[in-house]
């Protein structure tokens, strides 16, 4: 939402704190942290205690390269358990089917930190409607405790359509990322080419809905509004 803020240096962490409209949440996005990464987190982490936000964070890596699980995983899960991140969101990557092997370890990792973790979808061949759903039913045959992050945008980027992909993963999404696009360009909520309200109403009642794209200030209460305005009425 503060992309422009934060390619000009303002930290995630002053953001959110002069954020005055009410919020459920927040996800930072790794690769924003400046040197200071460890005195952030920690001052993001006071935050969701003191406001009781939901807090998430993004890990600018992917889960699969070639078909083997990133080896910093562990040390990711160690990071948000020591700042009491409630979930850490990775790109899919490059993978045909994750093995049993595979869904152990990750399985592991959530359960002895107690941190939850989701796939998401990329705006490449790595992400089509038809890979994600062989993916995310293998996960959920061989148990994966973790969940899928559903990317409105990400799908006109490999010109496929969002809403035959929320057809398609409803029923594996945890997480909606939320967004509109135009000409592959993020726009404002009612101004893009995808019924947004159509996507929220894919999606159980309890799966949070992140939105996650560039607006400028003036339109930041009227987009929070928007969405909170449609999930009272839907």
């Amino acid at each position: 939402m503060f992309l422009t803020e934060m390619n000009d240096g303002q930290s995630q962490i002053n953001l959110l704190k002069n954020l005055t409209q009410p919020i459920d949440g927040f996800e930072v996005r790794g690769e924003f942290f400046k040197d200071d990464k460890a005195d952030e987190l920690h001052q993001l982490m006071t935050l969701a205690q003191e406001k009781s936000y939901s807090f998430y964070y993004s890990i600018p890596e992917i889960l699969f390269t070639n078909g083997e699980l990133n080896e910093h995983l562990a040390e990711h899960f160690r990071i948000a358990s020591e700042y009491k991140i409630d979930s850490l969101k990775i790109s899919l990557g490059v993978v045909n089917l994750p093995t049993p092997e595979q869904v152990t370890v990750l399985n592991n990792l959530i359960k002895v930190t107690g941190v939850n973790l989701t796939i998401e979808n990329e705006p490449n061949p790595n992400g089509t409607i038809e890979h994600l759903v062989d993916v995310c039913r293998t996960l959920t045959e061989l148990g994966f405790l973790g969940g899928y992050t559903f990317d409105a945008g990400n799908w006109y980027w490999i010109n496929e359509d969002p809403i035959a992909a929320m057809n398609a993963l409803a029923k594996y999404t945890t997480v909606l990322h939320l967004k509109n696009i135009h000409n592959q360009e993020t726009t404002l909520l009612d101004t893009g080419d995808t019924d947004w309200q159509a996507l929220c109403a894919k999606v159980t009642d309890s799966t949070p809905i992140i939105l996650e794209y560039q607006i400028n200030p003036a339109d930041l209460a009227d987009e929070l509004n928007k969405l909170k305005q449609y999930l009272k009425v839907s």
